[in-house]
């Protein structure tokens, strides 16, 4: 989807939230003469935002924009396919999500596998979106930890701006839970090393706020019983610094994401009561 696409949907989708929906009708049959899609679009966010309520991850806009913008993922990642984005060459498309989408690459440099987040185009002129991408790859770089996904570079080629991070091998732990029960022993071996993760990231300031299933990797050659590298925690995007000085003592006031009154960052389903409350 064209980032003017995008700029009209989100115009149209606020106005009429201004609106009373008896009222919103009205607004949309002229907004909308003559481009039915526009309409349903619209139509489906101010449904999204109905029903998502106060707990959840993003805005209702963002939620439903970027389930109507993957099929356009889905084309851009064949487009990019065998092309190079600064010193590494696409392979395959391994997901997508809110912050950008994650391929498989080759590092031309190093010779080594790695994947690549990159930050969709249209979400560059958004300046906040832009910050929480970049301190992503900063808080996540701060730490060492084997159980904590390595970050190798944060940069930009053209108008692209992505993060190399190692390559992980593996399913994450939705994907594991869903394909055969865990044994007590094994979910506790999990819950151990992502355990140890976060004091690894507490001990530096550093709060995720966002663990669940979706953020947790975990590597297809490594064994159960062998905790070395077997688990994985992925996602800093909206880490919260918990001492302001942590990372960069010049600039005492940053923090990794900027809530305001009223919106809560995170997945409702995993939150604590506290992280719930704002």
């Amino acid at each position: 989807m064209k980032a003017e696409r995008w700029q009209q949907l989100d115009k149209l989708f606020h106005a009429a939230l201004k609106r009373e929906p008896d009222e919103r009708s009205a607004l949309l049959d002229e907004a909308c003469a003559g481009d039915e899609t526009l309409r349903k679009q619209v139509e489906a966010l101010l449904s999204a935002h109905e029903q998502a309520g106060s707990f959840i991850e993003s805005p209702a806009f963002e939620v439903e924009a970027e389930a109507l913008a993957r099929e356009q993922v889905s084309r851009r990642a064949n487009s990019l396919l065998g092309q190079t984005i600064g010193h590494y060459r696409i392979i395959e498309l391994l997901g997508a999500g809110g912050m950008g989408e994650v391929y498989l690459a080759q590092d031309m440099t190093l010779g080594r596998q790695v994947s690549l987040k990159l930050l969709p185009a249209h979400f560059t002129a958004d300046a906040e979106r832009l910050r929480r991408f970049e301190q992503e790859a900063r808080a996540a770089s701060a730490l060492n930890h084997p159980n904590i996904l390595t970050i190798y570079e944060i940069g930009h080629a053209d108008s692209v701006r992505y993060i190399a991070t190692e390559f992980i091998d593996g399913v994450t732990l939705r994907e594991l839970i869903a394909s055969k029960p865990m044994k007590k022993d094994e979910a506790l071996d999990v819950a151990v090393q992502v355990a140890g993760a976060l004091g690894a990231a507490h001990a530096k300031g550093i709060v995720h706020r966002d663990i669940k299933p979706e953020n947790i990797m975990i590597s297809r050659s490594a064994h159960l019983g062998q905790r070395e590298n077997y688990v994985k925690v992925l996602d800093f995007g909206i880490a919260k610094l918990i001492e302001p000085d942590v990372l960069e003592t010049d600039m005492p006031t940053r923090t990794l994401v900027s809530t305001s009154d009223g919106i809560t960052i995170g997945t409702a389903p995993y939150m604590s009561p506290e992280q719930a409350q704002g």
